[in-house]
């Protein structure tokens, strides 16, 4: 999954519902916990996270990521009504942080050209 940056896939159910989350972590958790080459193939709804935690897509985006910090999770999946939105991840979130702050410096820069004092 990491090959292609990706580290979370929802699990949906036959009528498209969301009914899990598997992670890169849970699968090098188990293919890496010591079981050798005598590991037998293993079905996603026994390594998935069956509950995840979620949001709705008028979470707002402070409380997505204090929800995020507070759970120490690396994503959270955006559901109505049982399906599947998004996922907003914590590379999402830090995207989000890098534009805020280089807007804020840019702010900051032509405020400080402009009561510039010649």
């Amino acid at each position: 999954m990491n090959w292609k940056h990706i580290r979370h896939v929802p699990v949906e159910d036959q009528d498209g519902k969301f009914v899990g989350l598997i992670t890169s972590g849970l699968i090098l958790k188990h293919y890496g916990s010591g079981y050798g080459e005598n590991l037998k193939p293993v079905l996603v709804k026994d390594i998935m996270i069956k509950d995840p935690t979620t949001v709705g897509p008028d979470t707002k985006t402070l409380d997505a990521v204090s929800i995020m910090h507070e759970k120490k999770i690396g994503c959270l999946p955006v559901l109505e009504n049982d399906m599947l939105l998004g996922i907003v991840t914590e590379h999402d979130m830090m995207n989000l942080s890098a534009n805020f702050f280089q807007e804020l410096t840019d702010a900051t820069k032509s405020l400080a050209k402009d009561n510039k004092v010649d």
